[in-house]
């Protein structure tokens, strides 16, 4: 069913019995990464909701908003033939002209944050929308966007909202390249180097596991990236997975988190670590 107003929405939500409402949130262009996300929601056997809306207050520029690609007819054939509840597709007027904004702390200060200044605010806006709107039991978010799925834990925890989140893990293609709406926009001759993005998260993983890793290292693998093709990184860090901040003496997951420009279009991933990592005397080591 393919719903537009928001009355609709709330009246056919709260008509739902005795059922979880889960809910998937996505841009449009699905891809075999959108599909894990809304299977796993369907094996659920509750009430599934699927949004398709083009979040114009997260991007930094209006180019590419407009180069975003939006393939809305095959999106709606997918869905119906999954057999989603309810897609629901918000008009120009969800966030036109929209004055109230989500503020967020330190967690955007750093990795897409700081590369993109204002997309988290944009984000938590639309998310905090949503979750107003749809009341989810369950929010499903695939951990590709794992800062993303910070701030949304924080908007949830902030607004006294019932929903838990529910993280997937990052689909890939055949190459290990995180699967995004954004890689049919890298052009055919770059596309083999972006295989690098993810050879090199495993590369440092396995550097640290082993012997430690160099903090001064990441340098190393930033210029091998480039050297590899790939036009530009934006950053290549190691953090905390819990809250982002830099690791010390005291044990602690975390994750390696990269994005890198090829041909214009930023592409991000991440890998966690599978043991505890602390930072002393500045090397990187298994706990």
């Amino acid at each position: 069913m393919i719903v537009k107003n928001i009355s609709r929405l709330r009246k056919i939500i709260s008509s739902v019995p005795n059922k979880f409402i889960y809910f998937v949130p996505t841009m449009g262009n699905l891809h075999d990464g959108h599909l894990h996300l809304i299977k796993h929601a369907i094996e659920k056997k509750q009430f599934l909701v699927v949004s398709i809306y083009i979040n114009p207050l997260q991007f930094n520029s209006k180019m590419d908003y407009k180069k975003y690609p939006r393939t809305l007819k095959r999106d709606l054939e997918i869905l119906k033939k999954l057999k989603a509840d309810v897609i629901f597709l918000p008009d120009d007027n969800f966030s036109k002209d929209n004055i109230s904004k989500v503020s967020l702390g330190k967690i955007t200060y750093k990795l897409c944050g700081a590369d993109r200044p204002g997309h988290f605010s944009g984000v938590a806006t639309i998310i905090l929308k949503f979750l107003n709107i749809i009341q989810p039991d369950f929010l499903v978010l695939g951990k590709k966007d794992y800062q993303q799925i910070l701030v949304i834990k924080q908007v949830i925890k902030d607004f006294f909202f019932k929903t838990k989140i529910v993280e997937m893990q990052t689909i890939r293609d055949k190459d290990g390249l995180a699967l995004s709406s954004r890689n049919k926009l890298i052009p055919r001759k770059k596309k083999h180097v972006s295989k690098n993005i993810f050879l090199t998260l495993k590369s440092i993983s396995r550097e640290i596991r082993m012997n430690g890793l160099v903090k001064s290292k990441l340098e190393f693998y930033k210029n091998s990236i480039t050297e590899s093709g790939i036009d530009k990184v934006n950053y290549l860090e190691i953090l905390k997975e819990c809250d982002l901040s830099e690791l010390g003496k005291k044990p602690a997951y975390a994750r390696i988190f990269i994005s890198v420009s090829i041909s214009g279009i930023k592409l991000i991933d991440n890998l966690r670590i599978s043991k505890k990592v602390t930072f002393r005397s500045g090397k990187f080591l298994l706990f």
